[in-house]
This record gives structure tokens, sequence and C-alpha cells, in this order.
């Protein structure tokens, strides 16, 4: 196959977090398990600039969507903190046991690993509302001691790692004002730390309502309503973009905060990418560049250009910006390589249904249709089988797509080079509902199916570790079966679906947690839409390094006076489209043709055919 590579222009990578300032006042939310799924990027295009989410209450609860929640946010470069729900009526005690340092220990425990510079992260917020304490509890002052007992905590935790910061209190006008049935509220002792209160208005006004904030003499953050894009409350700054980036964002003492995040980017061979972020604080700034965790470059300039990249530049990058008094760390992006797709010598002509076909050569696009995978955590590249592999370390690395699940009948062929995962199981596909577990839970390391809600299944067969293996799951009526090596090892009774979305991780759709880390390298991802032979199977994995064919190819030229007969194979369902040349200049088409099994036959009745050169594509 002939195709004529283009050198691109210098590509910019997009920026992701971009806040402008802004007369009007920045935009929150607020959400917890009450909603369990959140469409961040309809918040962010609705103009959501801040949001928190529950993370725990008293000392026995953790939010369980509390992961999914800080992901996605920052997934639209969203900074997002994390929330407290106080308990003093089951902790009444400022100190010691059943406290309010008790509820700060354990709050610290789960939370911490989100406190910390960076421009991601909002300063943590106390929930102050719990129903339980009444007058006839405990009075204002002890009530006031309890809050602040907390927030000095958390602060001083913080401190201690470096980081200098308020903590946020929530609460409504119904519960800490004075004369409420819920001890008078709070006292003005309260009034160190900025606050967040509740008060829905009949017709709320974010831009310029306000509610009572008493024993504060004005709100940080208002509350306004219980509902917006997120499903859950809806929150203003008292304030402009950049100000709510000095108040709420940790770091916002000076230290770095992000501003302008890096994206992903797709660039051909032989192009430059170039790498660019911006921050806020004091400077001068360092930036250090990342290639897949590695140090690149050590810069005072904002940018970063990669000239001429190759294949062996594909891969994850990310940024951190320093100064005296912290660090901010970027996303990660992801930098996708594009080559002329080649053959190996002994290709073999792939089965006929074919829906989806990773390569992995540098790329995370789908080589048959749109179904391209998104990267999360550090997705790399390793060596392949053949060339390059998807690389996902076992802790934070997987990918995803939006293609359905598929009704059986159903293959999947993939190569797989196995190390043990940390946990006690790894998953290879899934969907919320079914998985296809490179390692069973709990710890058995066979391969498996699971059915949430339903149970764990094994198929009898570990796949061996540090080596590449063949593996091949088919589904029909009948139950599901797996290959190893060409080799049928069982077939358990349960009919699924193929799980498409998650690659490398189990997706729990009831509780929407990801979890169970794959460790491992994968190559040559094929699904078909029909139960491949045996037959069908042992020739894929006699292929080995050679692989199925990665692109068309002319397997012979007849000329018969003035005809030209071309004989060709590709990939299976994809049209061929023919072009001629006399000077591999000029070129035109011949006409596209389709081919269900991947041979195609055609003849150039055109005349002269012995003075043409010709060239196939497949899109």
């Amino acid at each position: 196959m002939l195709i004529q590579r283009t050198k691109a222009i210098g590509i910019v990578l997009s920026l992701a977090l971009t806040f402008t300032a802004s007369a009007s006042k920045p935009l929150g939310t607020d959400v917890s398990s009450y909603q369990p799924t959140v469409d961040w990027l309809k918040c962010k295009t609705n103009g959501i600039a801040f949001a928190y989410t529950k993370a725990t209450e008293g000392t026995g609860f953790t939010d369980s969507t509390m992961v999914n929640h800080v992901n996605g946010a920052k997934a639209q470069g969203i900074p997002i903190g994390l929330y407290h729900y106080a308990r003093p009526d089951l902790h009444p005690n400022i100190t010691g046991a059943s406290s309010a340092d008790s509820e700060a220990a354990y709050f610290w425990n789960v939370a911490s690993p989100y406190i910390k510079n960076g421009g991601q992260y909002l300063i943590p917020m106390l929930d102050w509302e719990a129903p339980g304490v009444t007058n006839t509890a405990l009075n204002q002052t002890t009530l006031s001691q309890w809050v602040n007992e907390w927030c000095n905590t958390i602060s001083n935790n913080a401190k201690a790692q470096g980081i200098t910061m308020k903590v946020l209190v929530y609460s409504g006008t119904w519960y800490c004002a004075p004369g409420s049935p819920y001890n008078g509220g709070l006292n003005s002792t309260v009034t160190q730390w900025p606050n967040a209160m509740s008060g829905y208005p009949l017709n709320p006004n974010p831009q310029t309502g306000a509610p009572s904030t008493s024993p504060w003499a004005s709100f940080t953050v208002w509350q306004y309503a219980d509902t917006n894009w997120s499903g859950g409350d809806a929150d203003v700054f008292n304030g402009t973009t950049n100000q709510m980036l000095q108040t709420l964002v940790i770091g916002g003492n000076g230290a770095p905060i992000l501003t302008n995040d890096i994206d992903s980017a797709i660039v051909n061979a032989g192009s430059d990418a170039t790498f660019s972020v911006g921050a806020l604080g004091n400077t001068p700034f360092t930036y250090r560049f990342y290639f897949n965790q590695s140090l690149i470059a050590t810069t005072t300039a904002s940018d970063y250009t990669l000239t001429n990249a190759q294949l062996a530049n594909a891969g994850n990058y990310y940024v951190t910006i320093s100064n005296s008094l912290g660090t901010a760390t970027s996303s990660t992006a992801y930098l996708s390589v594009i080559t002329p797709p080649t053959n190996a010598p002994s290709a073999v002509l792939p089965p006929t249904g074919i829906v989806d076909f990773y390569p992995c050569q540098g790329t995370l696009k789908d080589a048959w249709s749109t179904n391209d995978y998104t990267p999360h955590g550090f997705v790399t590249y390793a060596g392949g089988h053949p060339g390059l592999a998807f690389h996902l370390d076992g802790s934070t690395a997987y990918l995803t797509n939006n293609a359905a699940s598929m009704s059986v009948p159903w293959t999947l062929s993939v190569w797989v080079n196995r190390q043990n995962a940390a946990g006690v199981s790894a998953g290879l596909l899934s969907d919320g509902n079914t998985a296809l577990k490179l390692e069973q839970y709990n710890g058995t390391r066979q391969v498996g199916l699971t059915q949430f809600g339903v149970g764990d299944y094994t198929f009898g067969y570990i796949t061996p570790l540090g080596t590449w293996t063949h593996l091949v799951f088919v589904g029909t009526a009948g139950g599901t079966s797996l290959y190893a090596n060409g080799v049928l090892k069982s077939t358990l009774t349960n009919v699924v679906a193929l799980p498409r979305k998650y690659m490398g991780v189990d997706y729990v759709a009831s509780n929407g947690a990801i979890l169970d880390y794959a460790l491992t390298s994968l190559d040559e991802i094929i699904i078909f839409n029909r139960a491949l032979s045996s037959s069908e199977i042992t020739t894929l994995y006699n292929a080995g390094g050679n692989s199925i064919l990665h692109a068309p190819q002319l397997t012979s030229i007849v000329v018969n006076g003035n005809t030209a007969q071309l004989n060709i194979e590709g990939l299976t369902g994809k049209s061929f489209t023919i072009y001629r040349s006399a000077d591999f200049t000029n070129w035109s088409s011949l006409g596209r043709l389709s081919s269900s099994t991947g041979l195609l036959q055609y003849n150039d009745t055109t005349g002269g055919a012995e003075q043409y050169i010709y060239k196939v594509t497949q899109p």
C-alpha cells in the first residue's frame, strides 16, 4: 500500500481548564451519593466553576461516589473540594474520645490525598447542620468550640504538610442564626473561617441576592437553590473568578494555581506538538515537563515543543509548576502519533465480522470503527506483539469509549502480557453490569466472568506471567467460552453481552465504583459481531507477531493486453479505493468497492495498463 505522509505544522494541545476574569459571580455546585452520576461536561458547559462533594460523615461513613465525582469534575477542569458532615449529636466532646478531634481524624484519613496544592482542589468544608443537636443538648459556646476545633485540626494537619489554608464552614440560615432552636446558632468566634450559607428564596438571583449570614457579616459562598445541572445544590461565590481561585482553591496564598491545562492530541509522525500551561500565583515559576513520568525538561517557560514526533514519543505528558510556596501539577495529556499502517511479511487475512480493531500502534484510535479509546491515569505504550502495545499500570490506568455492549454472538480476541495485579481482581472489559476478568476475584488469578450482583465465575485457566498470550472469548446463546493460545479451555453456561465501555478495570453501575485495575500490556484488540470458529481462532493465534493485515495490499497485478487484473486483500468488511498514476504524483480514483471477505479482484480495462502504477486505501 502506498500512502503519502504529510508533515503538519506545529500543533498546540488545546487548553481544557480556562478561567477568565469576569464581573459575574462564579457559580458552583455540591453533590453527594444522592447524585450517583453527574454529567460534569454539562456542568462545565453551563458555567459551573467550582464544586464540592461529600467525603465523610461522623467517624464511620465514607461516601461511595466521592472518587468518581472528584475524577469527573477534574476531567472537565472544575476544581473540587471535599466536605465532612458533622455529627456533634453523636460525638459531642471537643477533644479526646467521641469528639470533634475524632471526626477530624476520620475525615483527614479519607480526604488528605485531595488536600494539596495544584489548582485542582478546594479547601475542605465542614457541613454544620446536624439536626440531632437542639437547645436541650449542647449550648452555643460548646458548639462553636466544636466547629473551631475541627477546623483548626484540619488546618494544622495541612500546615504540617506545607499547605497554608483555611477551612470553609457550611451551615443554613435556619440552623446557625441567633434565636434558632439549635442553641441560638454559632457565636462570632467561628467567623475566623470563611462561610458557605444556604438559604433558598422563592426567586433567587445568585448575582445580586444574599442570604442571612449571622454570625458572619457576609457570605463567601451562598447555596441559593437545591438543584442545578449536576442534580445537586446550586452555589455562587461572592466575588470574581480570580477572587474565588485565591479564596477557595488550595494554594490561593500565592502557591501556583493551574489556570490553563494541557489536553490530549493526535499528530502525524514528523509533526510538532507544543504543550502549554498557565498559572496564577507568585512568580517566578519553574516548569518541569514529564513524559511517561520521567522528567524531560526543566524550564522557566510555560510551554514545551516536541519536534518531529515519532512513535517513541507517544504516551502521557504532564507538567509541574513550582514556586517558593508550593507546586501545582497539570492533568495528564496523551499524545497519539499516527504512522501509515503497515503489514508484517506473513500477516493473515482477518476473519469477517470485525466491528472494532485496536492495533495499539502509538494511537488510541479504532482502526475499523469510530470507538476510539480515551485514556485515564498513566496509560503508556510498551513493546507489543507486534510493534507497540497499551500498557496499564495496575493502579491508575484504564481506557474508556462510548461503545454499547454487544448481544450474542460475539468474539473478543486480544494478546495480553500479564503481571499480577496488586488487588484481589483485575478487570479486562466491563460495562457496569458484566465484566470479563483477566484475574477473577478473590485472588484466584484465573480468567473469569462476573455478573455484578449475581456471581463470579472462572474458566479454570491462569494466564502465564510475563509472556504474550493470545486470549479469545466467544459468546453465544449457549454460553461463554475461553480459548488460550488457540486451545479451548472451558465454556461457562453464562450468556452475557460483551462489555466494551471500560478496558482494564471493573466499573460497577450500582455504586459508580471503578476498581480492579489490571497490570498488563494489551495488543491487537479485535472484536467481532459473530462467534469465530475454532479454526479461525487457531489461525489468529498462529499468525503470532505477524498479526492480521493492518492495511490493504496488492497481492498481484496481471496485465493481459489493455487490461490489468488487480488482486487485493485487506480488512474485512471495509471498502477499498483504487488509484492509478503514471508518475507517482498525480493520482486518479478508479472507484470504491466493498468486500465482506477482505478479498477483491478488480479489472482495469481503461487501456495502457503497462504504463500505470496502482495504490489501494481503506478508510
